[in-house]
């Protein structure tokens, strides 16, 4: 049974494996991280600092109770 924040991010998924597959050539994986909403700001801007320098691209967050669930693309390697 889907819960409503697990079919949020179902859906969001779908609708950008639906965009992203009419880019012609261009592969993306998908990665999803939970962060707990602690107030703290500069340990998440830390992480997502982190996961840029690994060229993850941020694409959407769904705020759940007590956690922030984010979504994050890049190209396949050797794409």
């Amino acid at each position: 049974m889907f819960t409503q924040s697990s079919f949020r991010i179902s859906c969001i998924l779908a609708m950008l494996l639906l965009s992203t597959s009419a880019t012609a050539g261009q592969n993306w994986e998908y990665l999803v991280k939970t962060y707990p909403l602690l107030g703290n700001d500069g340990a998440l801007t830390q992480a997502l600092n982190k996961l840029g320098e690994q060229q993850w691209e941020l694409v959407n967050c769904a705020k759940g109770s007590a956690k922030l669930t984010c979504i994050f693309k890049r190209p396949t390697k050797g794409a």
